[in-house]
């Protein structure tokens, strides 16, 4: 399934065109293509359904924004494979699990595709590196929001810049080594008809199993240098920061008014505040904030109350956007958007569509880097962020 400016195009099994519609919503047509199929309850949280992703200006079908035109990206604003049959890897317990309507007949088939896999060592290579947006400008669209904030629009803007890449090798090596060098709580990687996303989100936008719904704010940041001394100085300043606790309370506020969209009354709470999570190249603050969805509603319904994350916009989300819109160039695309599944069991997961590799050719590649500016933010020290987050990325790759 392929949503571009509201046209659902339908492939069948072999990549042949079946069907094209006009959806209002593409994202309920999504909702429906998925739980109208059987159901299947099991332990695992996934056991087929739909996996791919939703771009940012996506929200436009749910919520009352209209873009204005520039670059459009090269990727489709929604793009997901329904699964009927696959293998689930329990790493933890060195354990695989064949899912399908008979796995019994199928364990075959899968050892024969585990055999075909490519077993390539060879690292994608970033041949030049260049930011759309040159360091004075990014200062400039940084002071240009701080405007915003001071005239009383947001508190709170998350603006962005496009590492564009001119890249050779293997976009799988690529994802092994990122295994290795910055392991996060979602891993992903995708081939799409000749384009590639290759991720290492460190963080949630939304899961829902069962009833319970929760998601993991993440707001504020400091470096890891790699030397214990320094990086738990440099804990220690995050955790005193003025700034930055203000900013990370601001959205775990949005975060349970998101939340309170879609939860019953009274069932949307704090699990924890503000504990720091610690990644190769970065430390971030982290809270997690979960409810019981209402009975009358559905997963949909959730995406569209939190789809995108506060702390990829800023607060109030839809100002914000705008804001956005105007500051940067280029579409986002995939960038800030999520990435993950809705299974035929009900349950869902999305990660927020961060630390990505974006794969537009085999010799062409980008990743998207943003930062929270409000009213007391530093220009440089703004670009400096976004330096340290991108880093994480580059450093997989051979230069």
């Amino acid at each position: 399934m392929v949503v571009n400016e509201g046209v659902v195009t339908i492939f069948d099994r072999i990549g042949q065109e079946s069907s094209r519609i006009e959806a209002g919503n593409p994202v309920r047509l999504l909702g429906e293509l998925v739980h109208n199929s059987k159901r299947r309850e099991n332990r695992f949280r996934f056991l087929g359904g739909a996996v791919g992703y939703i771009s940012f200006e996506a929200v436009k079908y749910w919520e009352d924004i209209q873009f204005r035109e520039k670059e459009k990206h090269d990727f489709p604003e929604m793009e997901f494979d329904v699964y009927d049959r696959g293998l689930v890897f329990d790493h933890r317990m060195n354990e695989a699990y064949i899912y399908g309507p008979e796995p019994e007949s199928e364990w075959r088939d899968v050892v024969k595709l585990l055999s075909d896999v490519d077993d390539d060592e060879v690292l994608l290579k970033a041949d030049s590196i260049r930011s759309n947006i040159p360091k004075p400008d990014f200062e400039k669209m940084v002071l240009k929001a701080k405007e915003y904030i001071a005239a009383g629009d947001v508190l709170q803007v998350v603006p962005s810049r496009r590492i564009d890449l001119e890249v050779s090798g293997s976009y799988i090596g690529f994802y092994r080594r990122l295994r290795q060098v910055n392991p996060s709580p979602y891993m992903y990687v995708f081939k799409l008809d000749g384009r590639w996303i290759v991720g290492t989100s460190p963080e949630m936008l939304v899961r829902v199993e069962g009833s319970r719904v929760e998601t993991f704010p993440i707001a504020g940041t400091r470096p890891m240098t790699g030397r214990a001394e320094e990086d738990d100085r440099l804990m220690e300043e995050l955790r005193r920061d003025e700034k930055e606790l203000a900013e990370h309370v601001m959205l775990v506020d949005l975060a349970r008014n998101d939340l309170g969209r879609v939860c019953r009354y009274g069932t949307v709470r704090v699990a924890s505040l503000m504990e720091i999570h610690r990644y190769s190249h970065v430390q971030h603050l982290v809270s997690h904030v979960v409810g019981e969805l209402k009975l009358d509603l559905s997963v949909i319904d959730v995406i569209e109350a939190t789809f995108p994350a506060g702390t990829v916009t800023g607060a109030p989300k839809l100002r914000a956007m705008e804001i956005i819109d105007e500051l940067e160039p280029v579409e986002r695309g995939p960038y800030a958007g999520c990435v993950g599944y809705l299974s035929f069991n009900g349950s869902a997961d999305f990660a927020i569509t961060i630390r990505t590799l974006l794969g537009h050719s085999a010799s062409r590649a980008s990743i998207q880097v943003g930062m929270g500016v409000v009213a007391d933010s530093n220009p440089e020290a703004e670009w400096f962020e976004t330096e340290h987050k991108a880093a994480a990325l580059l450093s997989a790759m051979e230069r």
